[in-house]
C-alpha cells in the first residue's frame, strides 16, 4: 500500500479533470469533485481517491485530494494549487509532494527547489510534453539527506475510446517515466486516459521491469 500512495500522489498531480475557458482537461470549477478506485495488480480493490476544487477564479484553483483505504479510512490529504497561463496549465513542484510530508518538513532545515509540471490544453498524437522535477534537501541534527522525483518522456502515444464505471469516453493517451527517491525508491512508468472536459478516466502504473502495478478508474464526478 505505501508503494500505491507514493506512485498515486505523483500520478495524478499531473492529470486531473474540469473545463473552463482556461483549461480543457484541468480543474477549475469550484465544487468540482471526482471519485476513482484503486486497484492492485491482481486487479483488487485497494482503496479509493477524491479530487476536489475547494476554491476558483477561473484563472487559479486550489484542489484538495484525499486517498482512502478500502475500508472507507482516510489515508491522507494534499492540498495544491493550478494557474491558468497562455495555452497552458502549469502546477507548482511542490504539488509533487504529499500534505503531510510537507507538514513534516517545516519545521527543519529544508531547501526545495525544481521545475513546474506544464500541461498543454492542445494535445495531439506524437506531441511531447515538458519534463518536471523536484529536490528536497533536509539537514537534519547536522546529517544533510537529499530526496528528488524526476518525471520525463511525457508523450501522447494515442486516442482511445474507453469505459469506465463513470461511463464512456474518447481519450487521449498519455505516458510518462518517474524515478527518483523521496522516502521511498521511485522507478515506474505511467499510461493515463484523458478525457476533454472530464480529465483523467483510467491510469496505470508499471514497475521497472514494465509490470502491472496499480490501476485507477473514474467511478463518478460531479459539480455542486
Amino acid at each position: 500500500m505505501k508503494h500505491l500512495l507514493t506512485t498515486t500522489l505523483i500520478l495524478f498531480t499531473l492529470s486531473m479533470f474540469g473545463q473552463t475557458n482556461c483549461s480543457t482537461y484541468y480543474p477549475f470549477e469550484e465544487g468540482m469533485s471526482l471519485e476513482y478506485q484503486l486497484k492492485n495488480k491482481k486487479g483488487k480493490e485497494e482503496g479509493a481517491m477524491k479530487y476536489t476544487v475547494t476554491t476558483s477564479d477561473n484563472q487559479s484553483a486550489t484542489i484538495n485530494q484525499e486517498i482512502f483505504d478500502k475500508k472507507g479510512k482516510s489515508l491522507l490529504s494534499n492540498e495544491f494549487d493550478m494557474t491558468c497561463s497562455g495555452n497552458s496549465v502549469t502546477i507548482d513542484f511542490e504539488s509533487l509532494l504529499s500534505g503531510d510530508l510537507l507538514q513534516q518538513i517545516e519545521s527543519m532545515d529544508t531547501e526545495l527547489s525544481g521545475t513546474d509540471v506544464v500541461l498543454p490544453n492542445e494535445l495531439e498524437v506524437g506531441q511531447e510534453l515538458p519534463d518536471a522535477s523536484i529536490s528536497m534537501s533536509m539537514n537534519m541534527a547536522g546529517i544533510k539527506m537529499n530526496s528528488n522525483i524526476n518525471i520525463t518522456d511525457r508523450k501522447v502515444i494515442g486516442m482511445e475510446t474507453i469505459t469506465t464505471p463513470a461511463g464512456t469516453f474518447d481519450c487521449v493517451v498519455i505516458t510518462q517515466n518517474s524515478s527518483g527517491k523521496m522516502m521511498v525508491s521511485i522507478n515506474s512508468s505511467q499510461k493515463t486516459w484523458l478525457a476533454e472536459g472530464v480529465g483523467m478516466v483510467k491510469s496505470e502504473d508499471y514497475n521497472k521491469n514494465g509490470k502491472l502495478q496499480q490501476t485507477t478508474l473514474l467511478t463518478s464526478y460531479s459539480a455542486q
